[in-house]
């Protein structure tokens, strides 16, 4: 039987199982005398069908709209909680995925009983504040709502993230960034929908409860236009990005580990996860006005002469104009204009200096460098990294914001060579332009040669 290989990703989901578990056998044993088995029936069946419309998030994660259905379970007085509660948090969340095995046995168990757990801890919110309202207060059952629909889906929440970080060595707050932030609407909106279903299915019948899912499935929709929104935009970075590379075959790859090492110093500098992400974006797409110089310059196997150096130095401009068109794009502006800027003002295109170089943009040329020197070019190898890091606190104050070469060498020192993450763009396996180049002018003399 196969087990998580990263050990923190084991403790994480071993540990929720084992939780999950324990709490199922608290709340049926004994088992309670009033079960309603029609009710928790219908309930574990809406569950079901919700489970069937989930929807993949970046990071990993995946969305349902098992929110509403298993709240409104939560909500129903008639059933048994917090004991049914929990057993349609677990019988009713088996996907058709978990059937065909299309995710691992333990990460099954694992959706599962996070869910157990989310059950129970807003069957305990509602038994805690209950109470201390009076059933016709408007203000009090809303108040009750909101502190029940909060406790599930932040327990929710916090135990998908944390799976997820476990298993990828991200940080919670780059997961929740990625997939969470912009989904909670939807999710916040289940929770009432939630409310509204236990009141129907008491008030008019259980078949009435059906009709919800017509929002419910709006809610879905929201989920997945989200996520192809997030899938549109990414890919239009990683194409803009990987234009480059397919021209310049040289430093193929050269963008994705700029934007991974960018991305780490940022991090490592407590900026934001939006500022995290903007700088990661730069770093994806600073060379992209490369686009805009002359094959014979930019994949010149040897140094540029002064004039083709002038030249090249254009590309920061180039870079610029092709992200300004673009609404999305356009806060990376700034940073991709400015990332060849030097702390002392001697760089370009503007000659700016210290902090009014955005940080993003001396960050970026500092993860430039590195990861330059590091990686073999066709005119010189790589010359390490002890030797890198030797020339960036050389020209530290010159070429290179301290604060940030200081950021880097403390997070290569205590992370070595995990502290860069892996990517999550497609891999590079397409072919440069040099290489298509080479092999059409190959076919003609193929084809000449079977000629007569």
């Amino acid at each position: 039987m196969r087990l998580p290989a990263n050990r923190n990703e084991l403790r994480v989901v071993l540990a929720v199982i084992s939780a999950g578990a324990l709490i199922l056998v608290r709340v049926s044993l004994p088992l309670p005398n009033d079960i309603d088995v029609v009710r928790l029936i219908f309930w574990t069946g809406v569950t079901l069908g919700a489970a069937s419309l989930s929807v993949r998030l970046p990071a990993g994660l995946v969305a349902s709209i098992t929110t509403a259905p298993i709240l409104a379970a939560v909500f129903d007085p008639l059933l048994a909680n917090p004991f049914a509660a929990c057993w349609i948090g677990l019988l009713g969340t088996i996907e058709i995925r978990d059937i065909r095995r299309e995710i691992p046995w333990y990460g099954s168990l694992y959706n599962k009983f996070a869910n157990v757990i989310s059950a129970f801890a807003a069957s305990l919110a509602l038994l805690a504040t209950r109470p201390a309202f009076a059933q016709d207060d408007p203000l009090g059952t809303t108040t009750v709502i909101l502190i029940v629909g909060l406790a599930f889906i932040t327990t929710n929440v916090f135990l998908a993230v944390m799976v997820v970080s476990a298993r990828t060595a991200a940080p919670i707050t780059r997961i929740w960034a990625m997939a969470i932030r912009d989904a909670l609407f939807g999710a916040t909106a289940q929770v009432f929908i939630g409310w509204l279903m236990a009141q129907v299915g008491l008030r008019v019948g259980l078949w009435a409860t059906l009709l919800f899912m017509v929002p419910l499935l709006l809610a879905r929709y929201s989920f997945m236009k989200y996520a192809e929104t997030r899938a549109l935009f990414f890919g239009t970075v990683s194409a803009l990005s990987q234009a480059i590379d397919a021209k310049d075959g040289f430093t193929r790859g050269h963008a994705d580990r700029v934007s991974r090492i960018a991305g780490a110093i940022a991090r490592a500098m407590d900026l934001s996860e939006k500022q995290i992400e903007q700088i990661e974006l730069a770093g994806m797409l600073h060379d992209i006005g490369k686009i805009g110089v002359e094959d014979q310059i930019l994949m010149k196997p040897s140094r540029l002469d002064p004039h083709e150096q002038e030249l090249m130095r254009r590309h920061p401009i180039y870079g610029a104009s092709i992200l300004e068109p673009s609404e999305s794009l356009r806060p990376l502006v700034s940073l991709v204009l400015h990332h060849h800027e030097n702390y002392d003002g001697s760089g370009y295109p503007e000659g700016r200096k210290g902090e009014d170089i955005p940080l993003g943009s001396r960050i970026i040329i500092v993860a430039d460098a590195y990861e330059a020197m590091t990686s073999d070019r066709i005119y010189r190898k790589a010359i390490g990294h002890d030797r890198a890091m030797e020339q960036l606190n050389r020209y530290k104050g010159i070429q290179f914001d301290p604060k940030v070469v200081r950021a880097l060498a403390t997070l290569i020192e205590n992370r070595g060579a995990q502290a860069f993450e892996v990517s999550a763009l497609p891999p590079i396996n397409y072919e440069t332009l040099a290489e298509l180049r080479k092999r059409l002018a190959r076919e003609p003399l193929a084809r000449d040669a079977h000629a007569g």
